[in-house]
């Protein structure tokens, strides 16, 4: 007898236990990767505003969520290099605005824009990072792009006993 294949309705094979996740919803805006323990929004300002941020609009756009408290944080920001480019995954193919083929999990939803504006200054010339070629690339502050916020998860303390005396 053959190797028997476990189907389900559709006739589809049954996927074995992946484990856990790394990117679980937390709520209906914010995404955390478990890995690197930092939240992500799950849109880009593209595809919740609908339009293109200059490098100083960016850090207004961040601001503002804060002060919307959106996911119940008020210390949203723009991504460090080192944050944003562990959402690069060259096994995911996710359509982003225009077509284009952005290297992130599905969790993230379609139809962001390939570029999002990073934290850092070097006078006039401002980092992004390129989602369908994973890389930083330095522009003029004042060319358009997208943001997508993060926030850094705090230190879990380990509970301990006080000591007696």
């Amino acid at each position: 007898m053959g190797e028997e294949v476990q189907k389900i309705k559709n006739d589809a094979p049954v996927k074995a236990d992946e484990g856990p996740k790394r990117f679980v919803e937390k709520g209906p805006h914010v995404v955390l990767d478990t890995k690197t323990n930092v939240f992500w929004l799950k849109k880009d300002s593209w595809q919740d505003k609908g339009k293109f941020f200059n490098w100083h609009e960016a850090v207004e756009y961040s601001d503002r969520k804060n002060l919307r408290k959106i996911g119940g944080f008020d210390d949203w920001r723009l991504p460090f290099f080192d944050e944003i480019k562990t959402l690069y995954d060259e096994s995911h193919d996710n359509p982003g605005k225009g077509g284009v083929t952005l290297h992130v999990d599905p969790v993230f939803p379609e139809g962001a824009f390939k570029v999002t504006w990073l934290a850092g200054d070097t006078s006039t010339r401002r980092p992004r990072y390129d989602f369908s070629e994973g890389k930083e690339v330095y522009v003029d502050e004042y060319s358009f792009g997208a943001v997508r916020c993060c926030r850094k998860a705090p230190i879990q303390k380990v509970a301990t006993r006080p000591k007696r005396n």
